[in-house]
């Protein structure tokens, strides 16, 4: 087991997060309820490149090929913006996923980064899951003139923030 990979399983451990390593990888699988939904998150490690990859797993697929063109649209207007991380479609699966990597300047990593970077997933992951569900529920038909860039303006898709703590 690389330092890297005991940093991985501390920083889990430390947050109190429940997870599973995957058998003859530095790989760990956990799952997440959010705000949407659940989010499923793997943490794998690449100890030789010193390098932490978070990828969240969407629960909704695409079988269509009209449905997956769409997604990759919206998977493309919405990396445009993000700052961290980005989103992937698996074609063949119709599958969304966001990945959010870090490489560290030591062997060790930081447990502080690794929490990060699941953070980042587990949100972009939930903030997107609305905007999929609408893209999946839309028929056919109507599936052209679904206005993507509206839709990612929409702020009521969006989790409730919370109040900042009053001074």
């Amino acid at each position: 087991m690389s330092p890297l990979y005991q940093t991985v399983i501390s920083a889990f451990e430390g947050a109190g997060w429940k997870f599973a390593p995957v058998d003859g990888q530095e790989v760990i699988r956990a799952g997440f309820e959010a705000h949407h939904g659940r989010v499923d998150v793997h943490v794998q490690v690449f100890p030789e490149l010193k390098y932490v990859n978070a990828v969240a797993e969407s629960s909704v697929s695409f079988d269509d090929p009209i449905y997956r063109e769409r997604l990759a649209e919206l998977v493309m207007r919405t990396n445009k913006e993000l700052v961290i991380g980005n989103f992937e479609m698996d074609w063949d699966s119709g599958r969304l996923l966001f990945r959010a990597g870090n490489l560290f300047a030591s062997a060790d990593g930081d447990p502080a980064i690794v929490e990060l970077l699941v953070h980042t997933a587990i949100a972009e992951m939930d903030r997107i899951t609305p905007q999929v569900t609408i893209l999946k529920q839309t028929p056919l038909g109507a599936l052209p003139s679904l206005d993507l860039a509206a839709l990612m303006q929409r702020t009521d898709l969006l989790p409730p923030t919370p109040e900042p703590p009053a001074s």
